[in-house]
């Protein structure tokens, strides 16, 4: 039995061996600019948000001809630290915002409809670009909704919500 065991093991070493030695081989065959294995260069796109300014710009790396070009990003929006006083509005009655979502904006600084309401093009995408949901905001209506809402009218997707009919969606604490 121990035979038999010690047997399998050496195989199984010798297999592996054989593998990674294929493998490197295999690598350096395919590999012609020794940079680019190496990983000191990589073909993708890189973008740099200076989250320091609230003027928006970003470095994008094109790492294929080494060129930098600076793009903007949109002009940050007024954040809060905290939600006013009487508290955060619940964001989940605007369509497109659960829990996660909300929770996500609060971080950022968006606690209150009007905030969202009063959004321009440029802070749209700004947050479009510093939050990863691209073109959400315009796409759901977020900014006609939240003007329904900080005027204190209704939606129809807010009724639903506060019928308890959308379940991703409950309100806030």
């Amino acid at each position: 039995m121990f035979e038999v065991a010690s047997q399998i093991i050496i195989c199984l070493i010798l297999a592996a061996l054989l593998g990674w030695i294929i493998g490197y081989l295999m690598g350096k065959a395919t590999c012609k600019d020794k940079n680019t294995c190496a990983g000191e260069i990589n073909n993708s796109h890189e973008l740099h948000v200076d989250n320091k300014n609230t003027e928006k710009t970003a470095t994008l790396m094109d790492n294929t001809d080494e060129t930098l070009e600076t793009v903007e990003v949109g002009t940050q929006p007024v954040l809060l630290t905290e939600a006013r006083e009487g508290g955060k509005d619940n964001l989940q009655l605007i369509k497109g915002v659960g829990k996660v979502l909300e929770a996500v904006l609060n971080e950022t600084g968006i606690y209150h409809f009007d905030q969202i309401a009063k959004l321009s093009n440029k802070e749209v995408e700004w947050l479009d670009n510093s939050m990863s949901f691209p073109g959400r905001i315009k796409r759901e209506n977020w900014i006609e909704q939240a003007k329904e809402l900080a005027e204190g009218k209704e939606t129809e997707f807010s009724q639903r919500v506060e019928r308890g009919e959308v379940t991703s969606s409950k309100k806030s604490d």
